[in-house]
């Protein structure tokens, strides 16, 4: 048994960290919630509450949202409070500024938080989404229906090798593309010469999950048909939302996070 694991526990979260590992060396789900936890949960609920499911600040205000929760709720005040990936919206709409996609093409949608606001702000005419997950597929249906996009949306589940085969890419150009993939480590599987060929015409923006794997093969290849840039999690204030002046400045804090393993870093591609 890895003593290491219960040591770190402990000395970080203290009897709770170390129960909870216990829970998971004799294969028990459930797990105690520490002061992190509980204090990102509470805000949760309570600007759910108050954002009656909209987004309340930045670029995709007022778009409806329903976030799913089944994996966890971290990232949620980030989501109603319109921080979220706040790099990669910028990026995404600087873009569209400068020469304009017809398309957005999401790998690993969820619950189409990015596509469903990027087709109510009117950035892109029609959206084609793909995910694993059945339960962030429903949320994203949910979501379509709540904004009044169902006509502007097509779903597909798992994003494979074969996944630019679909009779989707038929009727769309891919130079009217502008691809978002996000899958968990899958970027590595999919993106091969042969498909990275078919869009050097497109741009992408690529989350890249390095603790699965090493990047250096994908960004070499990805080199050879784009110009690319790399960028990650910046700043956030907390001052600037209203909605959090009365929190305790610990807490504030807390609300930006997005619960991210490390630092994230994304890659944009544009054609050369």
């Amino acid at each position: 048994m890895n003593l290491g694991k219960f040591k770190y526990s402990y000395k970080k979260y203290g009897v709770t960290g170390f129960i909870n590992v216990f829970f998971g060396k004799i294969g028990i789900k459930y797990r105690i919630e520490n002061h992190f936890t509980k204090t990102i949960k509470y805000y949760s609920d309570e600007i759910e509450k108050v954002s009656k499911n909209k987004i309340i600040y930045g670029n995709y205000k007022g778009t409806k949202i329903f976030i799913n929760k089944s994996w966890n709720n971290f990232d949620l005040p980030s989501k109603y409070l319109g921080t979220y990936e706040l790099e990669v919206q910028n990026l995404i709409i600087t873009s569209q500024k400068k020469k304009k996609k017809k398309y957005f093409i999401n790998l690993g949608c969820g619950e189409g938080y990015h596509s469903i606001s990027l087709l109510k702000k009117k950035i892109f005419k029609k959206t084609v989404g793909f995910e694993s997950d059945k339960i962030a597929q429903s949320f994203f249906n949910k979501n379509l229906d709540a904004n009044n996009l169902k006509n502007k949306a097509i779903m597909f589940a798992n994003a494979d090798i074969n996944f630019l085969k679909k009779d989707v890419f038929k009727k769309l150009k891919f130079k009217d593309c502008f691809f978002l993939i996000d899958i968990e480590g899958g970027e590595f599987d999919i993106l091969d010469d042969s498909n990275l060929k078919l869009l050097k015409e497109s741009k992408l923006i690529i989350e890249i999950h390095d603790f699965y794997k090493s990047p250096k093969k994908l960004l070499i290849l990805l080199k050879k048909y784009f110009r690319i840039s790399i960028i990650s999690t910046e700043q956030r204030n907390p001052s600037d939302f209203k909605i959090l002046d009365e929190i305790h400045d610990n807490e504030k804090w807390i609300l930006m996070s997005e619960g991210r393993p490390k630092k994230m870093q994304w890659v944009y591609c544009e054609p050369k």
